[in-house]
């Protein structure tokens, strides 16, 4: 055998090994408390191959013993379950004007949340306030160092999730950005990158609203429109990683110019800056709002947040405001839901906050817009996680990338 062949054999042997290995600590996740017998039936594994396995992950504190079972005829066999609470995993949401960090167990439970705000117009060092938060959440982590097993980023714009880079951002002015590599040089930590729309998704899909739900669309609203798209319970990337930039569709011929120079375009009209440049604009042409006592009469310090709050308290104005947004969100969901038949849509981002305007607005605009059967089908939610779901979802990253997770996503337990 010559070299070439001793290293495929050896990558082939370890790879096998890794692919039982996160078959039995899935399995023991979704059936827990659970048998070796049973591990070995249902992996279609030798019992020798799982014994080990399983003493592996005992190990490591990954699973415990739980109990004795029943007897199914012999002895009375040992019952093991996860253990979430061994190790923990931190995730970072790069938001418009926050960076949010959460350290997590391993079942996405936050014990600390961290926001530090930031003003990207005054030039913000963001990629060093990151380093900062997750600083901050190391020295927190209540488990041994080895047993934090690393960081997970949602950062905006475009991400080469391979080698970690954020290949553009218009927002924020990045390109090709080393977002890994710069992190990596800080921290003695695996850490992994992808697009927030992403890793929405990914949350949602493990511990929130689109867990064991095969198809979902998780549309995310910030400064900028995108969406994570999960295919028979696996995350479509696309080959430039760019699938879910839906910014761009078109959903008011007659809207104002956006920055790509089309007009009308998801982006201009639902993005976060813009839902409050249209409130302000309205106020200014004199719509009566408590908006006004909000801010004193300084109608250009009103932000999305400011008429999230509004409308929950009965604001006709901020309400209309935010109905008009659902309306061109649900244009362009409805083209999602004809071309992609997802089973459910998740809306999340700070503007979810203000519920039933914005939900049921587009609710109604894609019963509208959708072919019957697609249009039944996709249930249009909340995210269950609220606004930490995308830096939970970092951290859910980290968990799939380290074997803690199955990476079909529709396989776990609901």
């Amino acid at each position: 055998m010559n070299m070439v062949e001793q290293e495929l054999v050896t990558g082939d042997v370890q790879l096998v090994r890794r692919l039982n290995r996160d078959a039995i600590l899935g399995l023991i996740r979704q059936r827990e408390p659970i048998s070796r017998t049973a591990l070995a039936r249902l992996a279609h594994l030798t019992p020798a191959t799982v014994f080990s396995i399983v003493d592996e992950l005992k190990r490591e504190g990954l699973v415990k013993e739980q109990g004795i079972g029943p007897s199914q005829g012999g002895r009375r066999p040992m019952l093991f379950e996860f253990n979430p609470r061994s190790h923990a995993v931190i995730g970072i949401d790069i938001r418009s004007a926050q960076v949010v960090g959460v350290l997590t167990y391993l079942d996405a439970t936050p014990l600390l949340t961290i926001a530090r705000d930031y003003d990207l117009a005054s030039g913000a060092d963001v990629v060093q306030l990151v380093a900062d938060v997750i600083r901050e959440l190391v020295a927190a982590s209540p488990v041994p160092a080895g047993n934090l097993i690393g960081v997970g980023v949602a950062a905006p714009g475009i991400v080469d999730v391979n080698r970690g880079v954020v290949v553009k951002s218009v927002n924020w002015g990045w390109n090709d950005l080393p977002l890994r590599d710069i992190l990596a040089q800080q921290f003695d930590l695996p850490i992994y990158v992808d697009e927030d729309d992403n890793t929405l998704a990914l949350g949602e899909a493990s511990f929130g609203a689109g867990r064991g739900v095969p198809n979902v669309i998780c549309v995310k609203i910030g400064r900028g429109i995108g969406a994570g798209i999960i295919i028979n319970g696996t995350l479509f990337r696309g080959p430039d990683n760019a699938a879910g930039e839906i910014g761009h569709i078109l959903v008011d011929p007659d809207g104002p110019q956006c920055y790509c120079g089309n007009y009308g375009c998801l982006d201009r009209m639902v993005a976060a800056p813009y839902i409050a440049e249209r409130a302000i604009k309205g106020l200014k042409k004199g719509a009566t709002s408590s908006l006004r006592e909000r801010v004193h009469g300084d109608l250009d310090r009103i932000t999305v947040a400011m008429i999230a709050e509004a409308a929950n308290a009965g604001d006709s104005f901020a309400c209309q405001v935010m109905e008009e947004t659902g309306r061109y969100l649900g244009v362009a969901i409805a083209m999602l839901v004809n071309t992609l038949n997802p089973d459910l849509v998740i809306i999340g981002g700070g503007v979810i906050l203000t519920g039933a305007p914005l939900l049921e607005t587009t609710r109604q605009v894609v019963r509208l817009r959708t072919f019957p059967a697609p249009g039944q089908r996709a249930r249009i939610v909340p995210p269950l996680l609220g606004v930490e779901a995308p830096a939970i979802g970092a951290a859910t990253l980290v968990m799939t990338k380290e074997g803690l997770l199955p990476t079909v996503l529709s396989e776990r337990a609901g």
